[in-house]
């Protein structure tokens, strides 16, 4: 795109061009990341680029889809360079102060709104651990109009996102957000929650050394890496919940995959809990631990 300025570039000349700039530099999706990115400057749909291929783009728009591309091309996600991901079909502001939604985090929810559904939960307190982007907590919101959420991270700057995204939905009204060190036993976490939801971090030693370059390098590592101890914030939420928590009361969290599944039930087997169950992901992992905490 170096001679933009020399010649008039249509949607379809950005797509191609894109493309093949972006998969020469090992962008895994090439074509959906430059859709993505004529979608954000260009403000139309996926459908509305195909069908308006032929539209001319200004000096400006060349400018700003450029911009985008280089970053994206220099190693940082997509959703860094837009600004935006989503999940459960809402749009969150991120920025590299939060974990990049992902879809097995959606199994997550939907546990919880199911056991909701279930129990005919209309009105539950929520207590998430770990809130990040707030995505959790502002989804829980949006598909239970009627609930509460207090949403603790140990990160203030995690915490400005998360306060910004349940701005745009007009959620602040029901989503608390509290800055705290939830391992620390003087915490001072509120009470009575029917629902304990958490995607912790629990990717450590050869797991966190082995993950993809794009998250190991971009993306938080204290929302991913707990440390030594994998285990670390299973261990701590499961002599949290039975405090904090109501009897009957559910603790739903996000598992790294088989390999934690046995050690993260047997923290959740004790006389406290009355029932433990496993939930599978897309691709048939051990994704989501569910909890019932005991009377």
């Amino acid at each position: 795109m170096a001679d933009s300025t020399q010649q008039i570039w249509r949607i379809i000349d950005v797509l191609k061009w894109s493309k093949e700039y972006l998969k020469e530099r090992q962008v895994e999706s090439p074509q959906i990341e430059i859709e993505w990115i004529l979608r954000e400057v260009l403000n139309l749909s996926r459908l509305e680029i195909y069908l308006r291929h032929e539209r001319p783009l200004s000096a400006d728009e060349l400018a700003r889809i450029k911009a985008l591309l280089l970053k994206r091309a220099a190693g940082q996600p997509i959703q860094y360079v837009l600004g935006s991901a989503e999940f459960m079909g809402l749009t969150f502001k991120v920025d590299p102060a939060v974990l990049i939604p992902r879809p097995e985090t959606e199994i997550l929810v939907g546990k919880v709104l199911e056991k909701c559904k279930a129990r005919n939960w209309l009105a539950p307190r929520i207590l998430d651990i770990g809130t990040g982007s707030g995505c959790i907590a502002i989804a829980c919101a949006h598909f239970l109009p009627d609930c509460r959420v207090v949403a603790v991270d140990i990160s203030s700057a995690a915490l400005k996102i998360a306060r910004e995204n349940a701005a745009r939905y007009a959620f602040t009204d029901r989503i608390n957000f509290l800055e705290m060190d939830i391992l620390k036993p003087d915490s001072g976490i509120p009470g009575d929650f029917q629902i304990i939801v958490s995607n912790p971090p629990y990717v450590a030693g050869e797991w966190f050394a082995n993950l993809p370059v794009l998250v190991k390098e971009h993306e938080p590592e204290i929302a991913l890496n707990p440390g030594d101890d994998d285990l670390l914030f299973y261990r701590c939420i499961s002599k949290l919940a039975p405090v904090v928590g109501v009897s009957g009361g559910l603790v739903a969290m996000e598992i790294g995959g088989d390999y934690q599944a046995p050690a993260v039930v047997g923290l959740f087997s004790g006389d406290s809990y009355s029932s433990v169950e496993v939930i599978k992901d897309y691709a048939a992992h051990s994704r989501v631990v569910v909890a019932e905490i005991a009377a």
